[in-house]
């Protein structure tokens, strides 16, 4: 695996229900979950924001744990992890 990694930015589509300003791309999370987490581990989120770690661990069989202390951010993570 290469130490730098290329990819698109975060497409529209992924930012449906909202956006936040630093939303990372699925794909990325995806491929880190990958590398570090095999099917059925919790994946611990404690600042999850509009959580695209969520939706690749749904993607990918993973539990997931989210925290966030903005009431719309969690509105929107739970919004996009239910309609994945």
């Amino acid at each position: 695996m290469k130490d730098v990694w290329t990819g698109s930015l975060t497409p529209r589509m992924e930012k449906i229900f909202g956006k936040h300003p630093t939303q990372k791309p699925v794909y990325l999370l995806e491929r880190i979950l990958l590398a570090s987490t095999r099917e059925k581990d919790v994946v611990l989120d404690p600042f999850c924001r509009s959580s695209t770690t969520g939706v690749a661990c749904k993607h990918l069989k993973r539990n997931y744990i989210g925290i966030d202390n903005n009431l719309e951010y969690i509105k929107l993570s739970k919004e996009r992890i239910e309609n994945e």
